[in-house]
């Protein structure tokens, strides 16, 4: 019996060994596992700055960022904070330049959402993969942030989150100086010039500069092109005719008077009323001043130097 007991004892011993191994392996696999996803404490040193009273992150739900201005909503995934932490900061870098140039973004705090890929951006927003975000309210909807953050404009050197972001939220403060009220080409067009968009509408212009030869719309069905916004051409071509039009109007005038016609028509004065105080003639010869006389084609000009007029927009998108 003593020796049948002492086998047993052995025998448990042994399994113990195993079992304990097992559990060691398992261990030693998931710390390994989570080492290889940490991100390096360098690259979230920013949030330090984000004055941030909200920061909640869920591995299926995924996370939140928020300070009194801005609320960050964003998906889960490994390097999901990383690029949380890179957004926000472009998020609050735009608020600030919107803020400064024009007024705030919104009476409270707006929301970012990067959508989590590009079947719930659509689901979102009805929009395609070729528009990169929309505003709803003080809501501002973007295509997946890791997609934003990997496109790249080589003229003026940023990420088309940056561009995007910037002129979102300058619409948005736009928008609330106004009441609403800004004519949408102008809004559109001065967004863009704050975010030195031109570069960008200029590719896109040309992508299309045979496909819609002559296309130069009135006012009024630009800006029917500009809030449906779903047909590829035509909005892009729309967006850079709306943008010249601003362009035009930069040439007698201030960025500063847009910004007070806005203002006027956010306390109430009619376009006509203030047009006229601002740019000294009512709103119909404003138009007419500033529209395109020609065809948008010939606003082109020449493309920078280093442009990629063959590249595959959607695929580089992809």
């Amino acid at each position: 019996m003593n020796r049948i007991a002492g086998r047993k004892v052995l025998a448990a011993l042994a399994l113990a060994m195993v079992i304990g191994a097992g559990c060691s392996e398992k261990s030693d696999e998931k710390k390994m596992a989570g080492d290889d996803f940490r991100i390096p404490d360098s690259l979230l040193a920013p949030i330090a700055g984000y004055n941030l009273v909200r920061d909640d992150y869920h591995p299926i739900r995924g996370g939140v960022m928020a300070n009194n201005d801005i609320e960050l909503q964003y998906p889960a995934s490994e390097i999901g904070r990383y690029i949380a932490v890179r957004n926000f900061g472009l998020v609050q870098t735009a608020y600030d330049i919107a803020r400064e140039r024009i007024g705030r973004p919104a009476k409270g705090r707006i929301v970012v959402v990067g959508a989590k890929d590009m079947s719930e951006y659509k689901f979102l927003t009805r929009k395609e993969w070729w528009y990169y975000g929309v505003m709803q309210g003080d809501t501002l909807y973007l295509e997946p942030l890791d997609v934003m953050l990997k496109r790249y404009d080589f003229v003026t050197k940023r990420t088309f989150a940056e561009i995007a972001i910037l002129q979102k939220i300058s619409q948005m403060a736009l928008k609330n100086i106004s009441a609403g009220r800004l004519p949408l080409w102008m809004r559109e067009g001065t967004a863009s010039t704050i975010a030195n968009e031109r570069p960008i509408l200029q590719l896109q212009a040309f992508e299309f500069n045979k496909q819609m030869l002559g296309f130069n719309p009135t006012v009024d069905k630009l800006e029917d092109y500009l809030e449906i916004a779903d047909d590829k051409a035509i909005t892009r071509i729309s967006f850079f005719i709306a943008y010249t039009m601003v362009e035009n109007l930069l040439k007698s005038h201030s960025f500063e008077d847009i910004v007070s016609f806005a203002a006027r028509l956010g306390r109430g004065e009619s376009l006509d009323e203030a047009s006229e105080g601002v740019f000294g003639i009512d709103y119909e010869a404003l138009v007419e001043k500033v529209r395109l006389k020609k065809d948008f084609t010939y606003y082109i000009g020449e493309l920078p130097e280093g442009m990629m007029v063959d590249r595959k927009d959607k695929n580089e998108h992809r």
